[in-house]
């Protein structure tokens, strides 16, 4: 007996399993810890829109990457950010790639206060944005990660946003209290809430490896994953040689998140590193 359809609100309602189509991360960590080379691992074609200044030198010459770079753009342009339907011009090039990636929220986040400062008046600088800049800054970070999770989510493409680490937040002895994004205020939280993937990218030090941590550790703030299983260590070991794109054992955005679909979305337990 066929199964009858079922709509809510006129919805179709469907299994959970088939409700998880792509991914979308907040990758954050200190410098050189690898956040944009893993994020490029992510799937199919890549769009980086780049707001770093030589930010994609660590991907370049990748075949599967193409660049836009707004790192030279004047402050006003993130005013294209609250464009519900086309935030930052993106939905008409947005049907070539499979995933898209901003980078970073950081820099963003500069100049947008910078553009608040510009729409503050003569009373406010960048030395001194006051309440209005700051408000102003805060909104066009949170209009744009939501109006571009949007975008992604309708046309089903995966979306990754990066972000460096603040310096730790310490008590009056020096004590570190936590680390988290660098974002300034509240915007560490509000900014990962709409992430399935809030993954903190540290560098080990030694060798190729690096670690992605996926749930709050180490005074690191915030981390979330629907991915990997959570009940056990709270980061992994990352093994991905940049030398060499074809090494089998090269760990990738885009295989883990093909063993999680294949795997009907239930949570996989970390990877390990092979041993050579």
């Amino acid at each position: 007996m066929a199964e009858v359809e079922m709509k809510m609100g006129g919805l179709l309602i469907q299994p959970s399993s088939q409700t998880v189509k792509r991914m979308t991360m907040l990758l954050w960590g200190g410098p050189g810890g690898g956040k944009t080379t893993l994020a490029c691992t992510a799937p199919g074609k890549k769009l980086l829109v780049n707001f770093d200044p030589d930010g994609p030198a660590s991907v370049a010459g990748w075949a599967n990457v193409d660049v836009v770079d707004f790192s030279g753009v004047p402050a006003s342009t993130l005013a294209q950010a609250k464009n519900t339907n086309n935030p930052m011009g993106l939905a008409s090039v947005l049907e070539n790639y499979d995933t898209v990636i901003f980078d970073s929220l950081t820099n963003i986040g500069y100049k947008a206060l910078m553009h608040g400062v510009s729409e503050g008046g003569s009373k406010v600088s960048i030395e001194r944005p006051g309440l209005q800049a700051y408000g102003i800054r805060n909104a066009l970070i949170l209009q744009l990660i939501k109006n571009v999770l949007a975008l992604t989510n309708k046309l089903n493409k995966h979306c990754i946003f990066i972000a460096h680490e603040a310096a730790p937040n310490t008590n009056d002895d020096g004590v570190i209290l936590y680390i988290t994004l660098a974002l300034g205020g509240q915007l560490p939280d509000q900014a990962a809430l709409d992430f399935s993937e809030v993954w903190n990218v540290s560098d080990m030090g030694a060798g190729r490896n690096r670690r992605i941590m996926i749930r709050p550790a180490r005074n690191k703030k915030p981390c979330k994953t629907r991915m990997f299983q959570t009940s056990g260590d709270p980061e992994f070991e990352w093994s991905f040689d940049p030398d060499d794109l074809d090494d089998k054992d090269n760990m990738t955005i885009e295989g883990w998140f093909e063993a999680w679909k294949a795997n009907n979305m239930k949570k996989l337990e970390l990877p390990k590193v092979k041993k050579k």
